[in-house]
């Protein structure tokens, strides 16, 4: 398979890949209503009983007001209890109850038949290598950026169907899966430090990179590629043309519709950032090799290619953005 230049950068296919399993993963159990943060809740609870809900919030990247909303429901759905820690009864530890296990083995069971399709050709040594390279990045990432030590103790990330009971299992048990959702997690952080310095958040370089690989894409495109809600990316997209980021212009064939492009200073900006990015990004690299590193780029691209092209959604976003 051949990937375009863009598809060929390492951190993006690790980010992208994860946020796409878990967003084809979420559609496959949308009838269990489960939304992201409730099912990644659960995934963390089956790996690491008992913790409190600001680990939860470190170990996912999720806000704490949504986490909250998440771990409310699932607690009025007989799923988890909280209960208070005895040594610091302002801390909220959080645990399954029997009553999820019937969900969490149909999550499971879809998982796994998800990951069977976008797996179909890979041998177990191909996965084995994938998971080896994708520690690597993890370690290199990790020694850049030290975790806190609240975090240091939950420094692995579940897996739908995936438990384990101690850290030295942790270590035995990881999966490529857990390993590439972790490794995105760090990337994220890392990511988000870099844009504290210039004055963006994560959303506005998120909506300006988009319309940057495909220039006129209407505001529904951008949303569904960058799964940012209606109202939220509204602000975004009103605040960056405020800025002088981006220009709405009418479209040709339909004068109610509006489509976005980078103006010449956004331009200008995103060619040299991105090339700091991307030299930021090969520093990870090194540990793993040229050789190494095309292997998991190339694998990263399959698994990516196979889950746009299942996703109904996604195929909406690029045909959109095509016209």
């Amino acid at each position: 398979m051949s990937l375009p230049d863009f598809e060929q950068n390492c951190a993006f296919l690790i980010h992208d890949t994860a946020r796409l399993i878990r967003r084809r993963f979420g559609l496959s159990i949308r009838d269990l209503q489960l939304t992201q943060a409730k099912w990644r809740v659960l995934t963390a609870l089956m790996e690491r009983p008992g913790i409190s809900q600001s680990e939860l919030a470190e170990r996912l990247d999720i806000e704490k007001a949504p986490l909250g909303l998440a771990l409310d429901w699932l607690e009025q759905a007989g799923w988890i209890e909280r209960k208070a820690d005895p040594a610091d009864r302002r801390v909220r530890r959080a645990a399954l109850l029997p009553r999820a296990e019937p969900a969490l083995a149909r999550m499971s069971e879809r998982f796994r038949a998800i990951e069977a399709n976008y797996l179909r050709g890979f041998d177990a040594e191909e996965v084995a290598q994938m998971l080896e390279s994708l520690q690597v990045i993890r370690d290199t990432l990790r020694a850049a950026a030290p975790t806190p030590a609240s975090t240091a103790r939950t420094a692995t990330v579940a897996t739908p169907g995936t438990t384990t009971d101690t850290t030295n299992a942790n270590a035995r048990t990881e999966t490529y899966v857990s390993v590439l959702f972790e490794c995105a997690r760090l990337l994220t952080r890392r990511f988000d430090a870099r844009l504290a310095e210039m004055g963006f958040t994560r959303n506005q370089w998120l909506v300006m990179n988009t319309v940057y690989r495909n220039e006129g894409m209407r505001q529904t495109a951008i949303a569904d590629a960058t799964e940012i809600g209606a109202a939220p990316l509204g602000k975004v997209i009103d605040a960056l043309q405020a800025d002088g980021w981006l220009e709405r212009r009418a479209d040709p064939r339909d004068r109610r519709a509006k489509r976005l492009f980078l103006t010449r200073r956004a331009h200008h900006l995103l060619s040299g950032k991105r090339q700091r990015f991307e030299q930021l990004h090969a520093a990870l690299l090194q540990p793993l090799g040229p050789r190494r590193t095309q292997l998991l780029v190339n694998s990263l691209g399959w698994i990516r290619q196979r889950l746009l092209e299942e996703s109904p959604q996604a195929t909406e976003s690029r045909l959109a953005g095509a016209h």
